[in-house]
Order: C-alpha cells, then structure tokens, then sequence
C-alpha cells in the first residue's frame, strides 16, 4: 500500500504542476480532445472563447467563439486527421489579429492523435505596424509619381522656353543682320 500512496502522492503532485502552468500562462491555449470536447484551456482563452468552468467537458462545437472565420471546427478536424501542425492569422470580433497554431495531442503510450492543443499567440501590433508600412509606402510611391509627373511638366516647359529662346535669338539675329 505505501508504494499506492507514492504513485498517488507523485500523481497529485504532477497534476498540480500542471494545473499551474494552465493557471498562470498568459497564453491563450486550449486542450481538445478527439471527440471535440474541450479538456483544458488556460484564463486568458476565456475572453477569446467566452468560456467558463462550465464549458469543461462540452463539445467545442457548443462553446460560442467570438473569432471571425467558421473553420476552426474543421481545423481541429483536419490536424487530427493529419497530424500536422496547422498556423493561421485570424482576427477576433473585437478587431484584434492572433496567430493561432493547432498542434496534435499525440498519446505517448499509444502514439496516436488524441485531440489538438490549440495557441493564440496576439500579433495585433505586428499587423498594425505592417498596414502602417503599406500606407507609408503608398504615399511615398504617390509621391514619387507626383514628382516624376511634375519633373515631367517641368521639362517640357524648359524644352518650351529652349524652343522659344531658340526662336527669339534666330528673329534677333535676323533682324540684328538687316542694320
């Protein structure tokens, strides 16, 4: 019996870790099992799903999630099916932008995909740095574009005035030659 107490006492211990990391991540993550029914999930997934203790052992399909793209249930599906890590950028309905990464929940003792630990990892002001970026960069070529034209003008009025001063030395000449 006292090796039963050691195996429950190092079990207690484990999970209490556990129970830890999930309580102090400041991640967003979620443990969903093969079935689709949500497992674990860390405090900050709770804004991004709206879940609460209740949610645990539901299926994933009944817990209102406030992302702005209806494939994540496929998603999971397809990462389970294939075993292969899936990334994407997805924006929330508050206007915010995650890159989310759906990883398999591979068994040890089985080696088999049993459910996906989805990351939410906030990328916000990388997105907004980019669009920023993108802005600068169009009015820089607007820019450009606007003194390419007007350079353009310009020539063309100096070519003018060469033309015209061209002219008006051949008519002096001409009537400076008839004295």
């Amino acid at each position: 019996m006292p090796e039963a107490n050691t195996k429950i006492s190092e079990l207690i211990e484990l999970n209490d870790e556990l129970e830890n990391y999930f309580r102090n991540t400041i991640i967003p993550q979620l443990y969903i099992d093969g079935n689709l029914i949500l497992r674990k999930y860390t405090p900050p997934a709770m804004k991004q799903f709206n879940i609460s203790d209740d949610d645990m052992g539901k299926s994933i399909i009944e817990i209102h999630d406030n992302f702005r793209f209806p494939t994540i249930i496929n998603d999971i599906q397809e990462v389970i099916g294939s075993n292969e890590v899936l990334e994407k950028e997805i924006q929330t309905t508050d206007y915010r932008w995650f890159e989310m990464n759906i990883i398999p929940y591979i068994e040890r003792r089985t080696n088999k995909t049993n459910g996906v630990i989805i990351t939410f990892v906030d990328i916000t002001m990388r997105i907004n740095d980019l669009k920023e970026r993108e802005k600068l960069i169009a009015d820089y070529e607007t820019l450009l574009d606007t003194i390419s034209h007007d350079i353009k003008i310009l020539w063309l009025i100096c070519q003018w005035l060469l033309t015209c001063s061209k002219i008006l030395l051949l008519i002096t000449k001409k009537n400076f030659n008839h004295f």
